[in-house]
């Protein structure tokens, strides 16, 4: 897959058809849509492509920067699993916003960048102030040799979406979140020294410095696996202040189970399975480790614990 950065003055070599939105969490509407692009694209026997965003849109036109719930790293993992060619990455800037729908029809796709398909979502919009839309699209149709508007895609009755999943993650509700994403949600970031309390009291973990600017799950304990150059490990993890011990600030604290590796520096990958409980505060350090114990069996026998809420 080519990852190729551009801009509105880039001019394409290859045709390819093309699958236009925001792609925030390339959840499994999203990868429909996807899919569709790539079928496309080998009828016609040329390229498939995305565009993409260097940030999100919202981080221009609003106050205060988005939570993400995937990185463009990881997005670029997903879309080259899924066989898209090539990623057309571009900033959102002023200029690009300014343009009109049929600028950003005919001049950037079909001209700049030699799209022949095109592949959107019924509720697509683009252009200046989101002017234009698919009845626009489908009314400039000849620019193209083939548009298809891929129908909204639902679970349970309602809309599968990154705002849905967004609220999912923040209401602690992971385990639904990952049946839309159609994988688990997952935190990067670098493991840092802390204070040390949970290897005096027998459970180490490892302190999340996070990479970025992620969507925060709802406090409590999680069910998790952390990724560590490329291995996967079960790990029982907090996020939420400390209560019992202290209140500065956010902490995202794994224990790893059945490791003991010197790993400060790394960039680890945590992925969130299910929510196990909310933070308390507890009493004293003994009955917050008791009850660390008790977490730490949820993780250690995650296959017996599902199966017995099954039955």
């Amino acid at each position: 897959m080519k990852i190729i950065e551009i801009d509105l003055n880039f001019v394409a070599k290859e045709e390819s058809v093309i699958a236009l939105g925001n792609f925030d969490g390339v959840h499994r509407g999203h990868i429909e849509l996807i899919k569709k692009a790539i079928e496309d694209a080998k009828k016609l026997n040329i390229k498939s492509s995305l565009l993409l965003f260097n940030e999100h849109t919202d981080n221009l036109v609003k106050v205060g920067k988005k939570e993400i719930i995937t990185t463009n790293k990881t997005k670029f993992e997903i879309l080259e699993n899924l066989g898209v060619d090539i990623i057309y990455l571009i900033n959102f800037t002023k200029e690009f916003m300014a343009y009109s729908p049929i600028m950003f029809l005919k001049d950037f796709l079909a001209y700049n960048l030699k799209i022949r398909g095109v592949v959107v979502g019924y509720d697509y919009t683009y252009g200046y102030k989101k002017s234009g839309d698919v009845d626009f699209l489908n009314k400039n149709k000849s620019l193209f040799k083939s548009i298809h508007v891929i129908e909204q895609v639902s679970y349970e009755g309602e809309k599968i979406s990154s705002s849905r999943i967004r609220s999912l993650i923040e209401e602690g509700r992971v385990k639904e979140a990952n049946i839309l994403l159609s994988r688990p949600y997952k935190l990067i970031g670098r493991i840092i020294h802390a204070k040390g309390l949970g290897k005096k009291m027998g459970y180490p973990t490892a302190n999340l410095e996070l990479v970025d600017n992620f969507v925060i799950p709802k406090y409590g304990v999680y069910d998790t696996d952390i990724i560590i150059n490329g291995k996967k490990f079960k790990a029982s993890t907090n996020i939420g202040t400390n209560p019992t011990v202290e209140h500065d600030g956010i902490k995202i604290e794994a224990h790893i189970l059945d490791f003991d590796e010197d790993i400060y520096g790394e960039i680890v990958e945590l992925e969130l399975l299910e929510f196990v409980r909310p933070e308390l505060k507890f009493d004293s350090i003994e009955e917050l480790f008791e009850q660390i114990a008790k977490d730490v069996l949820v993780t250690r026998n995650r296959w017996l614990y599902n199966k017995l809420i099954m039955w």
